[in-house]
C-alpha cells in the first residue's frame, strides 16, 4: 500500500499544529523557547495539498533532530533550531535570503517563553539595515559557474546538460533579481509571479526565462542564445549595483 496524500483546510492544519505544539512543550519542557507555524500556512496561502511547516526554537544546549513525515495524508515538517543560531541567521543577509527571510518574518505563534519572539523581531530589524553587495556578488558568481557548465555542455554536444543548465541559469538570475529588489519569496509556488513583477530586472526577462526553463516551446539553440543574453544583462545589472566580480589579483 502506497502513501496517500489527503486534502486539508487551513483550519485543519492549524488544529494539527496546535496539537504538535502541545506535545513538543510537554516532551521537551524548559528547552523550548518558542513554537510557530511558518510557510504558506502562516499567511493563509496554503492549498489543499500544502504541507505544514513548524519551527521549534530550543535552548542552545538542546540537540533535537528535525521531524519530517506524512501524518494521515498531511506532510509535516518540524525544524528544531537553536535560539542563538536562528537569531544570527535572521540578522544575516546572504545569497539564500530570498528563500529564508519569510520564516523569520511571517508566523503564527503557538507557544512562547520569556517573550522570545521579540528577540526574533529585533534580529529582523537589524537585517533590514544590512548591505546586500556581498550576497549579490556571491549569487552572480554562482550564475557564472552555471554559465561555465553550460559552455562545457555546448562543447561536448550534451543536449541534456544544455537544457538542464538553461533552467539553472534562469533560477540563478531569479535569485539575483530578488536580491537586487530586496524581495523575499512568500511561497515557492509564487516564485516566478513575484520575480516577473519586480521593478529591477533585465529587459525581456520573462521571455528569456520562459525559453531557458522550457515553459514555452523552444529549441536547444534558443536556450543557449537566451542564456547568453540573460547572463550579459544580469552582469550589467549587478555592475550598476556597485558589485565587483572580477579581481585583477589572486584574492585569499
Amino acid at each position: 500500500m502506497f502513501p496517500k496524500l489527503r486534502k486539508f483546510t487551513h483550519e485543519e492544519r492549524l488544529r494539527i499544529a496546535r496539537l504538535i505544539s502541545d506535545r513538543v512543550v510537554r516532551k521537551y519542557g524548559d528547552d523550548v523557547r518558542a513554537v510557530y507555524v511558518c510557510g504558506s500556512t502562516s499567511k493563509k496561502l496554503d492549498r489543499p495539498f500544502s504541507d505544514l511547516e513548524l519551527i521549534v526554537v530550543v535552548r542552545d544546549r538542546a540537540e533535537i533532530p528535525m521531524k519530517y513525515y506524512l501524518y494521515r495524508g498531511l506532510i509535516v515538517e518540524i525544524e528544531y533550531l537553536k535560539s542563538t543560531n536562528i537569531l544570527n541567521a535572521a540578522e544575516r543577509f546572504t545569497d539564500n535570503w530570498p528563500w529564508e527571510a519569510d520564516q523569520y518574518r511571517n508566523r503564527i505563534a503557538l507557544y512562547e517563553r520569556h517573550r522570545w519572539l521579540r528577540k526574533l523581531d529585533d534580529a529582523v530589524a537589524k537585517n533590514d539595515k544590512t548591505g546586500s553587495v556581498e550576497a549579490i556578488r556571491k549569487s552572480f558568481m554562482m550564475m557564472t559557474e552555471s554559465m561555465a557548465v553550460l559552455k562545457n555542455a555546448i562543447r561536448t554536444n550534451d543536449t541534456v546538460g544544455i537544457l538542464s543548465r538553461g533552467r539553472m541559469l534562469a533560477e540563478d538570475a531569479a535569485r539575483i533579481v530578488l536580491l537586487l529588489n530586496r524581495r523575499y519569496v512568500t511561497t515557492t509556488s509564487w516564485l516566478w509571479k513575484i520575480v516577473f513583477d519586480l521593478r529591477t530586472r533585465p529587459k525581456d526577462f520573462k521571455e528569456l526565462v520562459e525559453k531557458m526553463s522550457g515553459f514555452v516551446p523552444t529549441t536547444r539553440e534558443e536556450v543557449v542564445a537566451s542564456s547568453e543574453r540573460l547572463y550579459k544583462e544580469m552582469s550589467e545589472l549587478v555592475t550598476q549595483a556597485g558589485v565587483k566580480i572580477e579581481c585583477d589579483d589572486l584574492w585569499v
